[in-house]
């Protein structure tokens, strides 16, 4: 009897270590739904654990700023016409002009040329001819000047300097921005004179670009000296003048 009773002790005491040791309750293995949360960077984070909490979102303090050569940005310069590249045909930069030898007859004018003159195609001899500003800068003036008839001057930055932009041969009523107004690259200016016209000082109807280097306004379209070329720049090296 009493080894009966040994028995029946050892076998609860079995029993009692066992539930200890195997008894205790498993976790529940919980599906998540499939929600997302959107985070302040943009990137989205999902629900996850036994509990179904959303993921922490990135730290946007540690992620690496944008590097700025990726940015999109405007062109600093561009072409003042449509088939920029199509009109070029007479004056370029820095050619010399004289009266016997000018691809232009009658000729006038004697002397190296400081601008790009961009001739007009015949269908626009009777329509107006929109000029766009080849770069961003303040206006500096607008007026009559002979050899020009309308002419505009705008004052533009190129590599940190001060350059000032002759739009030669302009009708001047159609130049709508004020002096010292800020006007954008690619902004209409304004459009050709009439050939033959006050506007054009009885020219052909095209435009003289010039660029002059510094601060002086400077709208001589010839120079006598080829060495005084190195004071303007070459409109055709700013944009494309090519086909």
């Amino acid at each position: 009897m009493k080894k009966l009773l040994l028995i029946i002790i050892g076998i609860l005491i079995l029993g009692v270590v066992g539930f200890v040791l195997f008894g205790k309750k498993q976790p529940v293995q919980v599906g998540c739904t499939m929600e997302a949360k959107v985070c302040p960077d943009g990137s989205a984070v999902g629900r996850s654990g036994p509990t179904c909490e959303f993921a922490p979102c990135p730290d946007v303090s540690t992620k690496t700023p944008t590097d700025a050569s990726s940015k999109i940005s405007a062109p600093e310069f561009v072409a003042p016409l449509e088939r920029a590249g199509e009109r070029v045909t007479k004056k370029p930069f820095g050619i010399f002009i004289d009266p016997k030898t000018s691809p232009i007859q009658p000729e006038k004018f004697r002397g190296y040329h400081t601008g790009t003159d961009f001739e007009t195609f015949p269908e626009e001899a009777k329509s107006d001819v929109p000029v766009r500003a080849i770069c961003s800068g303040s206006l500096e003036t607008k007026r009559s000047a002979t050899g020009y008839g309308g002419v505009v001057v705008q004052k533009c930055e190129f590599k940190n300097e001060l350059i000032t932009v002759i739009y030669g041969h302009m009708r001047l009523t159609s130049v709508e921005a004020a002096i010292g107004k800020d006007i954008a690259a690619g902004d209409i200016i304004g459009v050709l004179g009439t050939g033959g016209s006050k506007e054009t000082d009885g020219e052909r109807k095209h435009l003289h670009l010039g660029i002059h280097k510094g601060n002086m306004v400077n709208i001589r379209g010839y120079i006598a000296s080829k060495s005084e070329l190195s004071e303007w720049l070459d409109a055709c090296q700013l944009f494309s003048c090519s086909l």
